[in-house]
């Protein structure tokens, strides 16, 4: 007699369910906040274990939201990682290859998308190459990028001619411009710092205790990490108190790392080494995302845009979309793709730079291909974290084993075949292969440069 009961008591429990599940969500979209801190390499962020005290306000969004630990920038110049960021998808296909090239109006963007969706859209950058003559501004209705000398830690005097502006200039262009704002729509801004870029001049001193014999430079990076990560704090202060119904998501990234004297390199973009492509991810979304979590499984810089459209209820991204979206589940053994633009022959550092280079992470083993340097390297991160042990550099004589010790081994000279190491780099190799015949080359699209823009290139360390 009470079997006809059951199927409905089913259904009841299903839709209260889906009740529960949709009085848990926001009535409306959330206010979304993009912050990417340029030049900023997790390992020097006491949030991901640093023990200097640099970014007490990144450890604290941590808590209260989640902390990716294996994030990758896809490249280690600022131009094509952020194109990436923006437009979801490889720079190898948007043409954004270096400095200095614009995002193409045909790439779609998540400013764009966001925009069409209903949201209000607004960025305050703070570095030449990402101001609006190279495409960056696409979706924004606002767009601040208007820099002064006396706020600048690069530029002309004489001229007087700024290249970027402090952390602290940015915020007060975002606070003026929230303070004026009667817009009822959701809100999506992106706010970018140069700090700590070099040249590292942070306007505050930062007194810490460094181990002995730290190097100076990295000194002046600590302190403008510091300086930038309390400028972070007033950003996202400043938002939360205008953030509506839906609540605030916030998310916080850099678009590469810093050398800082590893593999010999102090400055970015030459290398893709743990150093100059492992960044800081974090994301705070109340009752949305985990408070505290942890994510050990490898994520890109592709995913932010993805994700960020699933938050606003976007119901489909454009196709051009390649990452997938940190609020679903994440694959441990994802393959993870970077890539340094070719460059036709450049001596820099000793170093003939020569070609393209391009990287493949997977389940933690690590390879790098840079075939006219000769160059084919495989790493076992999680055993071998700075990369100093290249597995497939032949095994050094005794006598020079101490010389080597912790020096990373390159050359096209190769350990015996049946190494277990061989073995999986030409599996790299073919995944590599198949990547870059996926993502055929745009060809860029190179902005007309006077002499002061290719001052202000050179005067962030960029050469050419």
């Amino acid at each position: 007699m009470r079997r006809p009961f059951v199927p409905f008591l089913f259904l009841s429990v299903a839709v209260a369910a889906v009740l529960a599940a949709a009085c848990s969500r926001p009535s409306t979209p959330p206010d979304i906040l993009l912050v990417t801190i340029d030049t900023l390499r997790a390992d020097h962020c006491s949030a991901y274990g640093y023990p200097i005290e640099t970014t007490p306000v990144l450890a604290a969004l941590a808590a209260a939201g989640t902390r990716y630990s294996t994030a990758y920038a896809v490249s280690a110049t600022t131009a094509p990682s952020h194109a990436s960021l923006m437009a979801g998808s490889s720079f190898r296909t948007l043409g954004v290859f270096k400095n200095g090239q614009r995002l193409p109006p045909q790439a779609v963007t998540v400013a764009e998308v966001l925009s069409a969706s209903g949201y209000a859209t607004a960025a305050f950058v703070s570095s030449f190459p990402v101001r609006s003559r190279f495409g960056f501004a696409q979706g924004f209705e606002f767009f601040e990028d208007k820099f002064t000398i006396q706020n600048s830690s690069v530029g002309r005097r004489s001229a007087p001619v700024a290249h970027d502006r402090f952390a602290g200039s940015t915020f007060a262009k975002l606070q003026a411009w929230l303070g004026q704002r009667r817009d009822t729509r959701p809100l999506f801004v992106w706010v970018h710092f140069v700090d700590p870029h070099f040249p590292y001049r942070a306007p505050e001193k930062f007194a810490a205790r460094w181990p002995a014999g730290v190097a100076p430079d990295v000194r002046k990076y600590d302190a403008e990490v510091h300086y930038a990560d309390k400028q972070l704090g007033r950003v996202i202060e400043a938002f939360d108190k205008h953030a509506g119904g839906g609540g605030a998501l916030v998310i916080v990234t850099s678009d590469h790392g810093e050398g800082l004297g590893d593999h010999g390199w102090l400055s970015h973009g030459i290398n893709l080494y743990e150093e100059a492509v492992r960044v800081p991810l974090v994301m705070r979304w109340s009752g949305r995302v985990d408070a505290g979590k942890v994510v050990t499984e490898p994520v890109s810089l592709i995913d932010v845009a993805p994700t960020i459209l699933e938050a606003a209820r976007v119901t489909q991204a454009p196709p051009s979309f390649e990452g997938l979206s940190l609020l679903g589940k994440l694959d441990p053994d994802r393959a993870i793709f970077m890539q340094r633009r070719a460059y036709q022959g450049k001596e820099l550092q000793d170093t003939d730079v020569r070609g393209e280079m391009t990287a493949l992470v997977r389940g933690g083993a690590k390879y790098i291909l840079a075939p006219e340097e000769n160059r084919r390297e495989f790493y076992q991160l999680p055993s071998d974290p700075h990369e100093a042990h290249n597995l497939l550099a032949p095994p050094a004589p005794a006598r020079d084993v101490a010389a080597q010790h912790g020096d990373a081994q390159h050359g096209d000279a190769q350990p015996p075949a049946q190494s277990p190491a061989v073995a999986a780099a030409r599996r790299h190799d073919e995944e590599l292969a198949a990547w870059r015949e996926a993502h055929p080359e745009s060809a860029g699209d190179d902005a007309p440069l006077d002499k002061e823009d290719v001052r202000a290139l050179r005067s962030l360390g960029y050469v050419d």
